[in-house]
């Protein structure tokens, strides 16, 4: 099975909305119809849907703050990437698809040739996200972001963060 990173068109954005994660993950992570509103006013942003084989499984949005215009909610650095947000549909989680969707967005940003890491956060919890990241070899860098106090991550894309 085939993990991509496809554009979001027309035909696409009401089946990426409708996508959603567990009950019990709903806290940790904004809707898709929220975050491609936001997208839609910040020019740093960069969505796909995420698919198998052509079937819809999840959602990815990057900040890129070398866009003019970019708008960040905490510091971001020229040479970092946002990953703003990542989810998978909960009919496809624990399938390894999360893994192989970082994968192709981790090779995106390296592709763009200037961005030593990448960045994200997380709110602690229950069910939340954490171990994901952990597990993929993210590490958190000692800073809070937003008004939510978000633990802030980094993975680096070359060599040690």
């Amino acid at each position: 099975m085939g993990v991509t990173l496809q554009a979001i068109t027309f035909d696409t954005v009401r089946d990426v909305a409708a996508l959603m994660v567990n009950h019990e993950q709903q806290n940790f992570v904004a809707s898709n119809a929220l975050s491609m509103a936001e997208a839609h006013f910040n020019p740093g942003a960069w969505m796909r849907k995420i698919a198998v084989d052509d079937e819809l499984v999840g959602f990815v949005m990057l900040l890129d703050p070398t866009i003019p215009g970019a708008l960040t909610r905490g510091p971001v650095a020229r040479d970092e990437a946002f990953l703003w947000r990542f989810m998978i549909d909960h009919r496809h989680q624990r399938k390894g698809f999360g893994r192989q969707a970082l994968d192709l967005i981790c090779q995106h940003v390296r592709q763009q040739g200037n961005t030593s890491r990448i960045l994200s956060s997380y709110i602690e919890g229950p069910h939340g996200p954490e171990q994901f990241y952990m597990n993929y070899g993210f590490q958190r860098t000692g800073h809070l972001r937003n008004k939510d106090q978000e633990i802030e991550i980094a993975f680096p894309l070359f060599g040690n963060a």
